[in-house]
């Protein structure tokens, strides 16, 4: 009696009950939650090797989520909306990831690094590259989604020291580090493709 509402609220009839034979909790779950569709970019995200801050970055900037100054503005925070990178534009998720030059320039040579040639596109054009590339299911795939994911976290921090703390790095400095984590995070499937890639590009 005490589950009865619960069957209830998740759409089932008192005869619906009586006739079942066994019961599915992931059933009821799915049934009280409603049906919630899938994002397109979920394999970017999910099962993706790189290190935890990196992949909680990744997510909230595909949601659309970070606290960028346009985003601030639009709640009614005055703030100044250049872009604390290049000061050329002002800061969206578009821009800073990766029409900035400071972020563009970043993410082409890890893209030459990784062995893949192309033109580097704003924010909505590279995610939905990186849907197409990530459905190869291979090590350059899994390679390519830590990469990803480990620029937008140091270009997001980047902006965050220059602006609470007043000290800028170049993105020669911070392309290193993210090729040594790389590096230290991979798992033996990815070890193979990087034993054929240069530990410093630049």
């Amino acid at each position: 009696m005490k589950a009865k509402k619960t069957f209830m609220d998740a759409g089932f009839s008192y005869d619906d009950i009586t006739k079942m034979n066994q019961c599915s909790v992931k059933l009821i779950y799915h049934r009280l939650r409603g049906r919630i569709d899938k994002v397109s970019w979920r394999r970017v995200v999910c099962h993706n090797t790189g290190c935890p801050r990196w992949i909680f970055v990744l997510t909230m900037t595909a949601h659309d989520k970070l606290y960028t100054r346009d985003r601030l503005q639009r709640w009614g925070i005055q703030v100044d909306q250049e872009c604390i990178l290049c000061k050329r534009a002002s800061e969206t998720i578009q821009h800073l990831f990766f029409e900035c030059p400071y972020a563009n320039a970043l993410w082409s040579k890890l893209l030459v690094w990784q062995g893949i040639k192309r033109s580097v596109y704003g924010w909505d054009e590279e995610l939905r590259w990186v849907e197409k590339w990530t459905k190869r299911k291979n090590t350059a795939a899994e390679l390519y989604k830590m990469a990803l994911a480990a620029t937008v976290y140091y270009v997001w921090q980047e902006r965050n020291v220059r602006i609470f703390q007043a000290k800028a790095r170049g993105w020669e400095i911070i392309s290193k580090p993210i090729i040594q984590e790389i590096h230290c995070r991979s798992n033996k499937y990815i070890e193979k493709i990087l034993h054929s890639l240069d530990r410093h590009p630049l």
